[in-house]
């Protein structure tokens, strides 16, 4: 068991709000990658994404929407996929994976020879989305679309942060954030298209995910883990040295909704035959409240366990609104006439403004290709 002393320094290391955000760094891809707009896939065609991004970051945004340097550099090699299949003309399924999986990760933080990554998973997404109006809708119009998604957010399991901090204390690479929540989530998204013209549209994006379920404190992320390590050896070391029987502290945690507003005008434009060529500048808003946390304490001396539970609450504190204003353009080309029709697309994702959230630099690069069964 580490030294009372180094357990300080680990608890300092590990519980500051710059390493905290780490756990915030790919949510902004998951609810703005596929967006997209309220068309849905004729019957019987699919589409296939793949959906590789690279993020970098060196600031994070505080509590007062000012850029600060986070006093490490965020590298991260990041792969998403999703299939999409068209069961009827107006109701599209859907089975998304963003932000996917990191494939290659490193986080090089100043005056620290530790060596962390950002290593996980992304959950998954199921759902179908329905168009309403539109076209292909169940009510027809030419100049407007309207389409709504029901969906729900699978957990997949995250890092096993026993583990990680083993590794941490062995001086070993760990992993220090976690790529996404792992609790369930339903989900409400929400697509409109006002149509001008042939060529341009300007499309309107919704999601809310609510997580109505709690998860594990010790599955939340290594600072949560570790801060529970520490403060119940603290109380077994109390209660051994009193004689009287082991004092431990469990906890929970909460994490709202995600909530994801974006506005994106679309021109479109034939370059060849069989060709298309497209862009947009989609503005993305995106929020959810921190993570808020659920202690309780067993043990006999209700003395002992007033204590752990006043020290791990200061030692994490509820979280604070997260807020995230970011302009993605992008520039595509759909080369309809091949064999198996492809598109390609280009995405930059800039941060704007933001509270209590990572302003991290994204390039994603999509594949888009179409099948039909």
């Amino acid at each position: 068991m580490p030294s009372r002393t180094r357990r300080g320094c680990i608890l300092g290391r590990l519980i500051m709000k710059k390493l905290l955000i780490l756990g915030l760094t790919l949510l902004v891809i998951s609810s703005a990658l596929f967006a997209d707009d309220a068309k849905v896939m004729p019957t019987r065609v699919g589409r296939i994404y793949l959906a590789p991004s690279f993020v970098y970051g060196t600031q994070y945004f505080d509590d007062e929407g000012s850029r600060e340097d986070s006093g490490q550099t965020l590298k991260v090699f990041n792969l998403g996929a999703a299939l999409e299949y068209g069961v009827i003309n107006w109701i599209t399924a859907a089975l998304q994976w963003t932000p996917g999986i990191n494939l290659w990760s490193d986080i090089d933080k100043e005056g620290s020879d530790d060596t962390i990554n950002a290593f996980g998973v992304g959950d998954l997404f199921v759902g179908a989305k329905m168009q309403i109006l539109g076209s292909a809708g169940l009510m027809k119009n030419d100049n407007l679309r309207l389409a709504f998604a029901l969906g729900v957010k699978v957990p997949l399991p995250g890092p096993d942060y026993e583990d990680q901090f083993k590794n941490m204390m062995a001086g070993d690479a760990y992993t220090g954030g976690n790529v996404d929540r792992h609790v369930l989530g339903l989900g409400l998204r929400t697509y409109f298209d006002y149509i001008i013209n042939d060529n341009f549209f300007i499309n309107f994006y919704n999601q809310f995910i609510y997580f109505p379920m709690k998860g594990d404190l010790e599955k939340a992320g290594l600072a949560e883990y570790a801060t529970l390590y520490m403060t119940n050896a603290n109380l077994a070391a109390t209660s051994a040295a009193l004689g009287i029987p082991n004092h431990s502290i469990d906890g929970e945690v909460s994490y709202g909704y995600d909530l994801t507003f974006e506005l994106e005008p679309v021109f479109s434009i034939p370059v060849a035959p069989g060709t298309i060529f497209s862009a947009g500048l989609p503005i993305n808003y995106q929020t959810f409240p921190g993570k808020k946390y659920d202690f309780s304490a067993s043990g006999p001396s209700e003395e002992i366990k007033q204590a752990g539970l006043t020290g791990i609450k200061n030692a994490l504190p509820d979280g604070e609104q997260s807020h995230l204003l970011t302009v993605k353009p992008n520039v595509g080309i759909f080369f309809m006439g091949w064999a198996m029709p492809v598109e390609f697309k280009l995405n930059y994702f800039a941060p704007v403004w933001g509270k209590n959230s990572s302003a991290n630099h994204t390039f994603n690069f999509q594949a888009r290709l179409y099948f039909r069964i």
